[in-house]
């Protein structure tokens, strides 16, 4: 085996594995069960059989088809297949962009999508923040005293639908 090759991991299914910590270099597949997660780095798959339960994971890539519960994903490409259950889980992506959701994927519970694009302003590791002062009834000056009516507008639009 050459050096440069990334090592895969792989927990079978009815292997149940608790604390399971530490960093990523390729692939890790969880067709098990897993509790108490703390994982950084690489590729995550958790398949039809896996389950993980309660910790958090920063991945590179999360691929979930089996029941992921009560754990926070912070990556910027995730996947849910079809036969994905996700319940009172936290998912923090980098860009909308790099999830995809298959349409029988479950989601139950509390389940948070955040996106947040992290940019040179501020200090290194410091996201953003937009500061809007409670109970400031100035009307803003940038923003029209009166909206205009188009209920009643008389153009049509050309709109070429193809054939």
């Amino acid at each position: 085996m050459s050096d440069s090759k990334q090592q895969d991991g792989f927990i079978p299914n009815g292997l149940v594995v608790e604390n399971l910590c530490g960093t990523l270099d390729g692939t890790l597949r969880i067709a098990g069960e897993v509790e108490h997660v703390e994982l950084q780095g690489g590729q995550l798959c958790i398949t039809d059989t896996g389950v993980m339960k309660d910790g958090r994971v920063e991945a590179e890539s999360v691929i979930i088809d089996g029941h992921v519960s009560s754990v926070t994903f912070t990556t910027p490409r995730l996947s849910a297949g079809a036969g994905a259950r996700i319940s009172d889980c936290v998912i923090e992506m980098g860009n909308p962009t790099g999830c995809a959701i298959h349409e029988d994927a479950s989601f139950e519970g509390d389940v948070r999508i955040s996106v947040s694009r992290r940019s040179g302003a501020g200090a290194a590791g410091e996201t953003p923040r937009a500061s809007i002062p409670a109970g400031d009834d100035e009307p803003d000056p940038h923003w029209p005293t009166q909206t205009p009516d188009i209920s009643e507008a008389n153009q049509d639009a050309d709109i070429p639908l193809g054939g």
